[in-house]
């Protein structure tokens, strides 16, 4: 009785002095694989009942508000047990109990430590996505948006602290970008992922391009044999409404993985925008616009097992998009701030887009002991036309300018490669080549109307020929010191020949230039709650080609970009010192210095407003990223972020006027459970004024919140929310030159509601064959 009684109260003060810690959950099934709805569940401490539970109408139950201690669980179902002797628990755990239907006592169960919401690897932070509450039940894009630095809009995703963003699933890049990008993630769910890693600094494996980052989506492991499949339907209102479409099928064999994905969508949007360029000679603008956007693809890949050492397959992705835009822009010019004239232009912009790729790869296993080969050829191509058609009129004259003007854009771009990993017991090395060839063939037409006829007008037409070859080859080499240090190391390099031709104007130009690019890390993780990382690499950013061609890109009479065939690329330096705390709080230091950084640069020119980029940056920055990702209570997860940089920067040209500057911002995003099928959310970003080069911002913040629910055994998932709650969203800033100060004021049409359904059948732990291709070369197509 004493001993019962000193067991009770020691229990009870563990409980109070850990209350809510640790929790315990599970899946009680039969050994046919079907769930046993409302079991009883035991949770024992020596011989004391702690806790009795049922199981869900699904086989799952939990234990929770756990102190850490010696369990054991108790499972009981029709008269039949299964017990799973004594384990000891000191975090969250997952454990699975089969129950034989014949009444006799399983001796052999699982049990699954459950990993934190964050970990931290010498080259990457990885997001737990199967633990997070948050992620359950949502579409990719929604958990992208919970990881740990990274940011989510309508044009895309990024990464805090970095320029650009590159996406892998599987450690394959994918070969798609923006919409097309968006859409692809959002037909993939969070229940089939296991993890999103956050690789800020790039090993020597992936192309230096782009001083940017990379996000790998893990899936999930072992599916099952046989066919699934999702079918989604999400719809949105705005000014306009919106709806998206997503159908999956996968199949898979023993030898055999493949998987069809088709999307669909069609959306519109209200923006408003004003854009004024004010100084002796000033130009005051606002457009009133609507921006359509339609699109559907098709994207079919298969993976075969040729043996047990070896595979092979192919992904072949295409997309047919039509962006249009109806815009009237009213713009008024002064000098002295004394008014000269008015414009009213209209603009009819059409712009269709047919995207392929087409990837081959295989996989080798060179023994038992972890050597593979891979080799991958890939290819992409897209062909954007643009036809924009004004009328321009003035408050002095009738109709001044009837223009039509086109563009037709021929992207192509091929590479093969070739990767092997060699794990020796010294150290883990990965060496291989890689050879990429682009070309880019742009006719750009601008017409006049003279009568009834549209004349071509040559001073405003030109024909560009823009070819790059690019060799690189990597090594790279890591190594574990003992149990807290790991490094590594690599070195990449890359020759690239860049011609190009310009019929038009009968010229020639031609740049050849080899780099190399170094990369290093230091991993020190001194017990189980922390862990530090230092790493440094250096990047370059090479012009996109639209920046080199010469021709002028007119959105409307009077404002035109111009590329610059000789841009040289950039170079950048970055280095980041990060800390994980008991992987749920996360610390980045990061710093970089970028030299002869470009842009488009713009000057007014009498009634002309024209853009142009140059090499003209170099700049300074530094900062820090703090993450919080952590499940307060059962009832309560949280996934927010704080960011402050600092940027010092110089122009080496008069036009831009840069300046030194801060930023800081803010988000956090809050789930809240109601029961295991039901939870809601409420999220908030702000970010404050900001000075980074020569441009200001005026901050913005955004209120969002919504909830989801599953039915049908998980099979139906539904979700509805509200996005900019407040219509506070509004993009205001500066941009500074020599001559003038650009300002805009614009409103995206972010206020939204939407709700979106998604249905699985079939087996639902099918994933099909979700391997991608190294292929990062297509972010320059544009």
């Amino acid at each position: 009785m004493n001993r019962s009684i000193t067991l009770i109260l020691t229990f009870l003060m563990k409980s109070i002095l850990a209350a809510g810690q640790l929790k315990i959950t599970g899946h009680i099934q039969d050994t046919a694989g079907t769930p046993l709805l409302y079991s009883t569940l035991k949770l024992r401490t020596d011989t004391l009942v702690i806790q009795t539970v049922l199981s869900d109408s699904t086989g799952y139950f939990s234990f929770t508000d756990l102190a850490p201690g010696i369990y054991g669980i108790e499972g009981s179902y029709i008269g039949n047990k299964a017990l799973l002797p004594p384990f000891r628990l000191n975090r969250d755990t997952i454990v699975s109990l089969i129950i034989r239907q014949s009444g006799a006592l399983l001796k052999t169960v699982e049990v699954t430590g459950s990993k934190p919401l964050l970990e931290k690897k010498i080259d990457r932070l990885i997001f737990n996505v199967e633990n997070s509450i948050a992620a359950k039940g949502t579409d990719l894009t929604e958990a992208i948006a919970l990881t740990p630095r990274l940011r989510i809009s309508q044009s895309g995703i990024s990464i805090v602290g970095k320029s650009g963003v590159a996406v892998m699933i599987n450690d394959r890049i994918l070969p798609l970008s923006g919409t097309d990008l968006l859409n692809y993630l959002k037909s993939l769910r969070s229940d089939d992922v296991a993890s999103i890693e956050v690789i800020t600094t790039p090993p020597a494996r992936y192309d230096a391009q782009g001083n940017s980052g990379l996000i790998n989506i893990i899936l999930k492991k072992n599916p099952s044999l046989g066919w699934s499949g999702t079918i989604s339907t999400a719809y949105s209102q705005a000014t306009y409404a919106a709806v998206t479409n997503n159908v999956n099928l996968n199949y898979q064999s023993k030898k055999l993985s493949s998987s069809l994905k088709l999307r669909q969508y069609d959306r519109a949007s209200r923006i408003t925008e004003e854009l004024d360029a004010i100084g002796i000679n000033s130009a005051r603008g606002n457009d009133n616009r609507k921006d359509m956007s339609d699109g559907i693809g098709l994207n079919l890949s298969m993976d075969y097992k040729l043996s047990k050492k070896s595979s092979a397959g192919f992904i072949y992705d295409i997309g047919k998009s039509n962006a249009n835009a109806y815009i009237d822009n009213h713009t008024t010019y002064q000098t002295h701030d004394r008014t000269d004239s008015v414009l009213t232009t209209l603009s009819d912009n059409r712009n269709p887009v047919l995207t392929q790729t087409l990837n081959l790869y295989s996989d080798h296993r060179l023994d038992n002991k972890g050597k593979k080969l891979s080799t991958a050829f890939n290819y992409f191509s897209t062909t954007p036309e643009t036809a924009i058609s004004f009328l321009t009129s003035s408050d002095k004259q009738p109709v001044t300018a009837v223009v039509n003007s086109y563009s037709d854009v021929k992207y192509h771009i091929w590479s093969a490669q070739a990767d092997l990993t060699l794990p020796y017991p010294v150290a883990e090395i990965e060496t291989g080549a890689k050879v990429t060839g682009f070309s880019n063939d742009a006719d750009i037409s601008y017409y006049n109307l003279a009568g009834k006829d549209f004349i071509i007008d040559p001073s405003r037409s030109n024909i560009f020929y823009c070819n790059e070859k690019n060799l690189a080859g990597y090594f790279s080499a890591r190594r574990d010191f003992g149990r807290k240090w790991s490094a590594k190391a690599g070195l990449r390099y890359e020759y690239a020949i860049v011609t190009g031709f310009s019929p038009t104007t009968d010229t020639r130009n031609r740049t050849a230039y080899g780099r190399f690019f170094p990369t290093a890390y230091l991993s020190y993780k001194p017990n189980t709650r922390h862990s530090w990382g230092l790493t440094y690499s250096k990047r370059i950013n090479r012009p996109y080609f639209r920046a080199l061609n010469p021709a002028r890109w007119y959105s409307n009479p009077y404002t035109y970009y111009v590329g610059a065939p000789l841009l040289q690329p950039s170079y950048s330096h970055n280095i980041e010192l990060s800390w994980l705390y008991k992987g749920i709080l996360s610390v980045s230091l990061f710093g970089d210095k970028v030299l002869d950084g470009f842009g488009f640069i713009g000057e007014m020119d009498g009634t002309l407003r024209v853009y142009s980029p140059k090499n003209y940056l170099t700049q300074y920055n530094a900062g820090i990223v703090i993450t919080l990702n952590k499940k307060f209570f059962p009832w309560w997860e949280t996934n927010s972020y704080l960011t402050f940089s600092y940027a010092d920067s110089k122009s080496a040209v008069p036009d831009a006027v840069t300046q030194n500057g801060s930023g800081f911002s803010y988000s956090t995003n809050n789930t809240f459970p109601v029961s295991r099928k039901v939870s809601l959310f409420v999220n908030f970003t702000h970010s404050l004024p900001s000075t980074k080069g020569y441009l200001y911002n005026a901050g913005q913040y955004m209120l969002s919140s919504g909830g989801r629910t599953t039915l049908l055994q998980n099979r139906l998932q539904l979700s509805a929310s509200v996005n900019d709650i407040l219509r506070s969203a509004i993009s205001r800033g500066q941009l500074y030159y020599k001559d003038f100060t650009q300002y805009n004021n614009t409103y995206y049409d972010s206020r939204r509601l939407n709700v979106s359904i998604t249905y699985l059948f079939g087996k639902t732990k099918v994933r099909g064959n979700q391997k991608q291709i190294n292929f990062k070369e297509t972010q320059r197509a544009n």
